[in-house]
Order: structure tokens, then sequence, then C-alpha cells
């Protein structure tokens, strides 16, 4: 899920270009890009642009700021996602720059675009139903990521205090959906769900569409209105899906918990419920493949996916880092060559600042290039494109197969977690550990 907001920029463009494209927030600027412009010069270059036109004055650039929930997206997706939506936003013809911040608890993109296009010299204008485009361009590139979206629908007659209590998270829908997804979570069947929804001292009532009251409230909600989560139907199916995934434990034991359970008649009643039946009955197979006949063996296999998972992940890392810099190598070189006879030049013309006038781009380009390339290099000559290119070809393969292996193992890594609960669920020994949790708080208590 992405909430997106737009701010004009009427003063200080290049402090709040200096702000988004902050090192220690986008990852020491490996999650900073640009379109039509280079993001170190985009100040001047943005400048230019509106000198070009004759539009130097009015809004100088507009801010858009697309934020993700908390560990819904990689910073990856979200870098890719955010320079998309600019490009939905600005079909291509304003210069922007977009970079990722990752310093928070959550993922956020910035992206800053010229009021005025490079094409044909028109400004921007953000009207009354931009916002509305903009996040409609924004939960279209969530679908496509698979991430979740926004789905509350509109309301007639919302006053702006209710407006106001729902942003902040207090309106009646806003707690009844928080009310909701905490019943959800400490319930495991339809009647349980209702009950603690009762424990809530909400009114429930049913008919065509389920709805809900709370007290000191004067009208019933659907909790259809909610959003497509809030359905009946998916009410039902999110109270399944809540349960643990029926998975596996180690044979013996559970047989022999099994076996324990049949002597006493309540207990095995329980006990042989559907779910937990095809629990025990997944068991055997699971095991069998994977030849895991301990809970050591268990252990071992998760400490050993662990160790490759973040293998990946930090050699992912530093083949991103070496692709940033050879695109940047790359373009900077060729922007050197490009315009370096234009910069060549400028030293035999007889009217200099004419010239520098006509060529004030070619110039304010070349410069950044060559100051790059010092900084770069130390003065060495700078590689062939050809020899990066084929470095990047090479990276870029080499990326696309550890992403393959990290994901993989991400997955095992979850179903491994999964697995791992449910053995102890089974066996017992969730109870256990509780209980030591517990007699540890009381000796805690004690010595304080």
């Amino acid at each position: 899920m992405a909430v997106t907001e737009i701010h004009a920029i009427r003063t200080t463009l290049n402090k709040a270009l200096d702000y988004i494209m902050n090192p220690k927030k986008t990852d020491d600027r490996l999650l900073v890009d640009g379109f039509g412009c280079s993001p170190e010069t985009a100040a001047l270059q943005f400048e230019l642009t509106k000198k070009n036109f004759l539009k130097e004055k009015g809004i100088l650039g507009f801010h858009i700021i697309q934020s993700f929930s908390p560990g819904e997206v990689n910073y990856e997706t979200a870098h890719k996602i955010g320079m998309e939506l600019a490009d939905k936003i600005f079909d291509g013809k304003f210069q922007f720059v977009c970079a990722t911040h990752i310093d928070r608890g959550h993922v956020h993109n910035h992206i800053i675009a010229n009021s005025v296009s490079f094409e044909n010299g028109d400004k921007f204008l953000s009207k009354k139903h931009t916002m509305y485009d903009i996040r409609n361009f924004s939960d279209e590139l969530c679908r496509e990521n698979r991430l979740s979206v926004i789905t509350e629908p509109k309301e007639k007659g919302r006053s702006q205090y209710e407006h106001s209590l729902d942003k902040k998270g207090k309106s009646w829908k806003s707690l009844l959906r928080q009310n909701i997804d905490k019943a959800i979570l400490k319930t495991q069947s339809w009647d349980e769900f209702l009950l603690y929804m009762q424990k809530l001292n909400y009114e429930i009532k049913q008919g065509k569409y389920i709805s809900f009251r709370a007290e000191g409230q004067e009208r019933f909600i659907r909790s259809k209105t909610l959003g497509t989560d809030y359905t009946e139907e998916r009410l039902r199916e999110r109270i399944c899906g809540a349960r643990t995934n029926p998975t596996v434990s180690l044979i013996i034991d559970i047989e022999n918990c099994f076996k324990e359970k049949q002597k006493n008649h309540e207990a095995f009643r329980q006990c042989a419920t559907v779910q937990n039946l095809k629990t025990m009955a997944n068991t055997v197979n699971y095991l069998t493949e994977r030849n895991m006949l301990s809970y050591s063996a268990l252990s071992e296999k998760h400490t050993a996916l662990k160790e490759k998972y973040n293998a990946d992940r930090t050699r992912i890392k530093k083949v991103e880092q070496r692709l940033k810099v050879i695109a940047e190598d790359i373009k900077n070189i060729d922007n050197y060559r490009k315009h370096k006879p234009v910069a060549d030049k400028l030293e035999t013309v007889v009217f200099k600042e004419k010239y520098k006038r006509e060529h004030e781009s070619e110039l304010i380009i070349f410069t950044a290039a060559e100051k790059y390339l010092k900084k770069r290099f130390g003065g060495e000559k700078a590689p062939l494109i050809k020899e990066l290119r084929a470095e990047q070809k090479k990276l870029y393969a080499e990326k696309d197969k550890l992403y393959s292996s990290y994901n993989t193992t991400k997955s095992e890594i979850k179903e491994l977690d999964t697995v791992m609960k449910n053995v102890d669920m089974i066996l017992g020994k969730g109870k256990e550990k509780d209980r030591q949790r517990d007699v540890q708080r009381k000796w805690s208590g004690e010595l304080e």
C-alpha cells in the first residue's frame, strides 16, 4: 500500500533537491536517479529550461512523496515504482529527480520535478484532480507489483471533521477496521470472531450485509463499506487464513503425542479435529521427503538458509552498487566526449559571452561531467564505454540469478519458520516456553 501527496516548491529548490538526495537517506545515493537531467546539476538544468522558455517566475517545481507500508516492499522495487510513477505523472515531458529514502521504518520515494516542460515550455498545472490522478497511478503500479492498495470507497456527506479524524485513525470506521483486524488475529472461527466483537462493545446486525455499531455510535456501519478486505466473504477467508498453517512436526513425537491423547477422551476429542488430522497426515510426507527426523535437523536447516539468504543479500547490494557506478561512469564519459568540442571552441571564439549563452546547456553538462571524471579517476584515463557495457551485462545476469536464489531462500525460511512454530504447538513446546517465560518474569519481578 502506498500513500501519495504533492506540494508546490516556490523557494529553495536547491535545498529541497539536496534533502532528497542525502547520501545517508539514499544508501550513499545508490537510490537516486534523474530524467532529462543529471541529479548533481538538476537545479541548474531546471533553471536553464525556464530561461529558454522565458518562464522563470512562479512555481519552481513540484515535490511528490510516495510512502509505502512498513515491511511491504524492498528498496529496489520501491525505487523502480517511484521512477515509473514520475514517468506516468509527467509523461516524459518534464525533468525530474527520484530519490528513495530507507532511513526510517517505512520506505518512501521523493520526486522533485521541474514546473516547466523541457519539450514545449508548458507549465505543469496541479489542479483539483491531480492528486487523484497521482493516487490512481500509484495504485496501478502497486497492483502490478503485487502490493496492497487502499480500497476505501468514497463516502457521501462526510464532514471535514470526520475526514480529519479518519486521517488520524480516530473515526468510527478507522476504529472499526482496527478492531476487526485485532479480532481476526485473536479468533479461529466465525462464531469466535462475532463473540470477540461483542466483547469489544459492538452491536452486530446480520442480514444481507453484516453491520457493526459501537457503543455511543448513532448508525450501523456495513463492513463492506470499509473496503474489499472487509466484506463478510473476505472476513471469513481472513479468519481461516489467520490460523496456523497446517504443516509438519516430527514423526515419532507426533505419533506418541497422538497416542497419549487417545488415553484421555476429552484431549483426544479436541485433538482429532479435521485441521489437526490434516496436520498430522502431512507430517510424514514432509519429513520423509526432506529426511528431517529430528528437531535439531530443522534448526540446522534454518541456520543454513539464513546464512545463504544473508550472503545473497550482501552480494546483491554490492552488484547493484557497482551497476550504479558503471551507469554513472558511462553517462559522464559520454557527456564529456559529446560536449568537449563545444567547450574547446570556447577558447577560440571572439564573443565568448554570446557563445556561452547560446551553448549554456552543453557547457553545464560538460562541466559536471568533467568534474565527475576528475573526482572519479583522479586524472587517469577513463575506461572505454565498450568495456563498461560488457561488465554491466555480466553483472545484470549475475543479479538475476542472485535474486532468484534470494527469493527462493526467503520463501523457504518463511516456510521453515512456520514449520518450527507448528512443531512447538503440536508437541506442546509453545506452552512450556510460555511457562518458562512466566517463571523468568516472576523471578525478575522479585529481584527488582
